[in-house]
This record gives C-alpha cells, sequence and structure tokens, in this order.
C-alpha cells in the first residue's frame, strides 16, 4: 500500500512496483485527452513567429511549449509502458 515518503521536502509517495504501474495507466479517454493538448501546444508551436528585436521572448516561448509537449507525451509512454508490462508480455522493471 503506497505510503507517504518522507525522504524529500516534496510530498511523495512510496509505491510498489504494482501500484507504480496502474497509477500510470490511463484510460482510452485521457489518451484521447492527453493527444488532443499535444496536437494543440503543437499547433502552437509551429506558429510561433520569430522576431529577431525579442529572439530571447521566442525562445523562452518555443521553450515552454516544447515542455509541455514532452510532459504530456511521458504520460502517454509511462501509460503504453505499464498496459505492456501489466499485460505479461515483460517482468516489472522500474
Amino acid at each position: 500500500m503506497a505510503t507517504l515518503s518522507q525522504t524529500n521536502q516534496f510530498q511523495s509517495w512510496t509505491l510498489t512496483p504494482e501500484e507504480f504501474l496502474q497509477g500510470g495507466l490511463l484510460t482510452i479517454l485521457q489518451k484521447q485527452v492527453i493527444q488532443n493538448q499535444i496536437a494543440s501546444v503543437a499547433t502552437q508551436k509551429i506558429n510561433l513567429t520569430f522576431t529577431p528585436a525579442q529572439p530571447l521572448e521566442y525562445a523562452q516561448q518555443e521553450a515552454h511549449l516544447r515542455g509541455q509537449i514532452d510532459a504530456l507525451s511521458y504520460l502517454l509512454t509511462l501509460s503504453e509502458q505499464a498496459e505492456f508490462q501489466l499485460s505479461g508480455q515483460r517482468p516489472l522493471d522500474l
């Protein structure tokens, strides 16, 4: 059973490998919503306009959008890996 971890200053939980996998599973609808968010953010990213007078602002906006895409993609990957491992096709290797 998950227990509150006291190992750092941020709230975190100590999970068994099975709990970690179960917690990473997303429903089909959740995956669809996340994929829609990725598409929306990617559209924003490709529509950024570079202004030579404000190169830092462009770089910050681009990095912010890239970070959103990476974080959302990570959630989808985590769920895919959990599904694969829970399907019995490979052992838990957390």
